[in-house]
């Protein structure tokens, strides 16, 4: 789903309603930012409702969803309140002490880092929030249990737990048999503390009721028992009706525990699913340890962050899905799959280590659709704002937000310009002394010939999200080519005749091989009948051929060839060049190896999506070539074909660096930004303080590097470094 938004070029600068916002950084007093969570106001026993018009427009509500965004100031072992409505005035801003010149400050426990809320699903299935909000930090044997009315921490003090704590989760049981205006608090909520005390690690509750001034200690019952294996993550999850293992109801009625363990110096773990009523449990099939966990609002899928200590290099990293619907006792719940069908594959935002990670229910952001030019010239881009049934995003060490679609398991693409093949060329080989053929001459300079070809992409077609142009080389013979968007980055990519096949160019060899070639599993893209060319040293080029022969057979690891060529005895390398019934190696320049072909067939490659365009329903294809029955037969002449991706992944940060009239933080969050831990809702609004409340989707984070507590509106966020002036802001 989507709303088109008024037409604008991208080189203007959009007002956003955060500018009428001031810069609250030099109030908020924020000292060792490490965790929020987002916290409801209810209206007395009345939860608050979460129910939008889908039109964007002001309502009453009963309570206020999202009203308060609790955030740590831990080097100061304290709590503060960033409210996100206020009555009759338009600035949100941080709760006020007594004192008004003063921020409120709520004293917790030591080093508080972790935080929680009472948290369940109303009858929309819609996440509502509770009275309490528990702080506490890894390794210490406390929580904190803060009011959310009174603003203060009960009893006056941390209470005590049963063990030393590594992670927290809560659930209130809401009925969801009644209206989302008529709902209200249950008379208890529950607080889930996961333990480690050298040799063990449990799972306590402890059951207290709901909106009480009198507690000052909390009475934990063990409901889990791990040996040997510390628990990292923890979410509690809502109970589903179809969820099952082994065809049995699993986790169906009850709430159950995603569990996310550690072992081996950290290197290794598992996560697991867990009813604590029952004790069974199945595998979360996340394919490594897994250091943070997030679950989709309807309970139906769950979100990691993979652990690169696992292999000690981002490479190992990412956030993947795992669906929480069936399970069998082998394999346990599956990895999610993304919108070609394909295993999800880990999402990355270059070679940033990822931070946090937050996943919403029909979040909204900002991307660009191409659309048709005034006066039917060269198309143009226009703002819209895309829905996505599971939005997700995630921080990276880089300093970037990067948003995914979570159904799709692909990262967002801001730009929605259509891809295309801007151009085309033949390449010929020219003639050597010796008879042979090459493109390049002996003194060094190019040989054969390089002609361009006509592109001709046809009439711009905006209802669908690929092109299909025809190109027509210079003796009239014509290829088809079809771009999906959001596929293939800006790249050449190479039709080859007899090309040399990719993992199978220079590999070692010598005499005592014989006909026995090893190839390092390279072999799986060759064919009986292809060229093998020897190469032995030469005292002028390093290596020079020898001789040319054919494969004979192909086994595992190995080719053996037909024979040996004369004056091939001191070879000491062999590559492999495509021939037979399949002579047509096509590579691109970021792709890499992208399969083999006869001409007249049709070259056809799939890869999971990269980034998920606006307005895409359906998935594709990424590329198909059909491919003309007359290609040049010539040894390493090739169709050059040059694709122009237009991807943009939609990630954000903050300017810091900026000056100017509304350019956002940069008097107070000097460098680099580094963002912590996230959250991503509608929250309330009101541009005139009155008491009509509009709602917007934001995402808040916590900025670690700064003393910082970030936010932005995703209706206007752009890619890039953003200020107040396209929805960001940020308090210190």
């Amino acid at each position: 789903m989507k709303t088109r938004i008024a037409v604008i070029s991208l080189g203007l600068v959009i007002v956003a309603l955060a500018c009428a916002q001031q810069d609250r950084s030099s109030r908020a007093n924020l000292i060792g930012t490490h965790d929020l969570v987002l916290v409801d106001q209810p209206e007395g026993e009345l939860l608050a409702a979460r129910s939008y018009n889908p039109d964007g427009g002001a309502f009453i509500v009963v309570g206020v969803p999202s009203r308060y965004v609790f955030v740590t100031s831990a080097d100061t072992n304290e709590l503060r309140i960033l409210e996100n409505y206020r009555t009759a005035l338009a600035e949100r801003g941080f709760v006020r002490a007594p004192n008004p010149l003063e921020t409120l400050s709520i004293p917790v426990l030591d080093r508080p880092t972790m935080l929680a809320v009472d948290e369940g699903r109303n009858a929309e299935g819609a996440r509502v929030t509770g009275s309490y909000v528990y702080a506490a930090r890894p390794g210490g044997a406390e929580v904190s249990v803060v009011s959310v009315a009174k603003h203060r921490q009960l009893g006056g003090k941390p209470m005590a737990a049963p063990a030393p704590i590594t992670a927290i989760g809560t659930w209130m049981d809401v009925d969801q048999t009644t209206s989302v205006f008529e709902t209200r608090l249950p008379a208890t909520t529950r607080f889930y503390a996961a333990t480690w005390d050298g040799e063990f690690s449990a799972v306590y509750v402890a059951e207290l009721p709901t909106n009480s001034p009198e507690i000052d200690r909390l009475d934990f019952q063990r409901k889990v028992l791990l040996a040997q294996t510390p628990i990292t993550a923890m979410v509690v999850l809502p109970p589903v009706a179809r969820r099952t293992l082994d065809g049995a109801p699993f986790c169906a009625t009850k709430v159950c525990l995603a569990l996310a363990t550690r072992a081996d110096a950290g290197k290794g773990g598992q996560a697991l699913l867990v009813e604590p009523e029952t004790g069974r449990s199945a595998v979360l099939s996340f394919k490594g340890p897994v250091r943070e966990l997030v679950s989709a609002s309807d309970a139906t899928r769950i979100y990691a962050i993979l652990d690169e200590q696992a292999c000690g290099s981002p490479a190992c990293g990412g956030v993947v899905a795992v669906d929480l619907v069936a399970a069998n006792s082998d394999g346990g719940f599956p990895g999610s799959l993304d919108a070609l069908g394909l295993p999800m594959q880990p999402l990355r935002a270059g070679d940033g280590l990822i931070a946090g990670l937050t996943v919403a229910a029909s979040g909204v952001v900002q991307q660009t659709v191409e659309s048709e030019s005034f006066d039917g010239g060269v198309s143009r881009l226009e703002f819209i704002h895309q829905a996505y049934e599971e939005l997700g995003a995630f921080s990276s060490s880089n300093g970037t937000i990067t948003f995914f679609s979570g159904l799709s398991g692909s990262i967002i693409d801001f730009d929605g310009r259509r891809s295309t093949i801007a151009s085309a060329s033949v390449r010929l080989p020219g003639f050597l002394p010796d008879g042979g053929q090459g493109f390049t001459a002996v003194d060094g300079g190019l040989l054969g010939s390089n002609t361009a070809a006509i592109v001709d992409a046809g009439p711009l077609d905006l209802s669908i999200t690929w092109r299909t142009a025809e190109v027509i080389t210079a003796d009239q013979t014509r290829w088809t080519v079809d771009l999906s968007d959001g596929y293939l980055d800006t790249q050449s990519l190479l039709v080859i005749y007899q090309g040399q096949i990719p993992g199978l160019v220079g590999l070692p060899t010598s005499a005592s091989a014989g006909l026995h070639l090893l190839t390092n599993g390279a072999e799986v893209r060759a064919a009986v009948g292809d060229l093998v060319r020897f190469q032995r040293p030469d005292a002028l080029t390093t290596f020079a051929d020898c001789g040319t022969t054919r494969i004979a057979t192909i086994g595992a690891g190995f080719i053996e060839v037909s024979d040996i060529p004369v004056g091939c005895e001191g070879r000491v390398q062999f590559s492999v060049r495509a021939d037979g019934a399949k002579p047509l190696v096509a590579a691109a320049d970021i792709e890499g190896y992208m399969g083999r072909w006869a001409p007249g067939e049709t070259l056809t490659y799939n890869r999971p999506a990269v980034l998920i365009t606006a307005g895409v329903t359906a998935t594709r294809t990424a590329l198909t070539i059909h491919i003309p029955t007359t290609v040049p037969r010539y040894e390493g002449a090739f169709t050059s074909f040059q694709i122009l991706g237009h991807m943009a992944p939609l990630q954000i940060t903050l300017d810091t660096v900026g000056a100017g009239s509304g350019v956002g933080c940069y008097t107070s969050l000097p460098g680099q930004v580094t963002f912590g831990n996230l959250v991503m809702d509608r929250v309330p609004s009101s541009l005139s303080g009155t008491a009509a409340i509009d709602f917007r989707w934001t995402i808040f984070a916590v900025v670690p590097s700064g003393n910082g507590l970030a936010e932005f509106n995703t209706s206007y966020t752009q890619i890039g470094a953003l200020g107040r002036t396209q929805g960001a802001n940020c308090w210190r």
